[in-house]
């Protein structure tokens, strides 16, 4: 389970992302042969305030490990479950639900948002524009393609378009890994957890309070 965190949907549903390493197959049935497993995207779910679990369908499609999700909606119609994971092929692996996480659509490739060579976790918020707009979407993650690196903050305003993504800013210049992004009150107010250090992504953790709205962060083309 994890990293990052859950979301509890419109519907009062709880949601915890996950990923596993289904075995591919037994010998007799029995002895697990040694096939090397791909990792498969999931989620875990409680209807009743966290007092039971459930488990939601494995992701079809390519290898999904590390993921996050965020409830969006679009127009009037029904909200859908967003899934980002961690991939490798050089790109994130997006996926839906629109049944709360039971069962998601086969992944597909998101270009606009890199990963580098062995892939790295990042994390996703939904979150209000204001009135009855549709929800908008922020996603931390190493914005290098290469390594580890720059941790960029991206904003999406219209998904599920893959290629409404951009790039607002390095939110941490240099070695940067795993974050996990929280909405801390309404009005664009953000909170991101985030390793980072001198010469490793892993040397340190730090916290960064941050706004939309500030004048010095403008949207860069990604």
């Amino acid at each position: 389970v994890g990293p990052g965190h859950g979301v509890q949907l419109a519907s009062g549903r709880l949601v915890v992302p996950a990923y596993a390493y289904p075995v591919r197959g037994r010998l007799c049935g029995a002895v697990p042969l040694p096939c090397p497993a791909r990792p498969r995207a999931l989620v875990f779910y409680s209807d009743d305030g966290g007092r039971g679990w459930q488990k939601g369908a494995l992701v079809a499609g390519g290898p999904t490990g590390e993921c996050q999700v965020a409830e969006i909606s679009i127009g009037g119609r029904a909200p859908l479950l967003y899934c980002s994971a961690r991939a490798p092929g050089g790109c994130r692996a997006v996926t839906f639900s629109a049944d709360g996480g039971l069962r998601f659509q086969p992944s597909g490739r998101c270009q606009a948002l890199g990963e580098p060579p062995r892939g790295c976790q990042g994390s996703l918020v939904s979150f209000g524009a204001g009135g009855e707009a549709p929800r908008w979407l922020l996603y931390s993650h190493p914005s290098h393609r290469r390594c580890r690196r720059d941790l960029g903050i991206y904003l999406n305003p219209s998904p599920p378009d893959g290629a409404g993504w951009r790039r607002l800013w390095v939110l941490q210049s240099g070695p940067a890994g795993y974050s996990d992004l929280a909405v801390v009150c309404p009005g664009g107010h953000f909170g991101c957890l985030f390793e980072c250090g001198a010469t490793s992504s892993c040397e340190e953790i730090a916290f960064c309070l941050f706004s939309l709205s500030s004048s010095q962060q403008q949207p860069e083309e990604p």
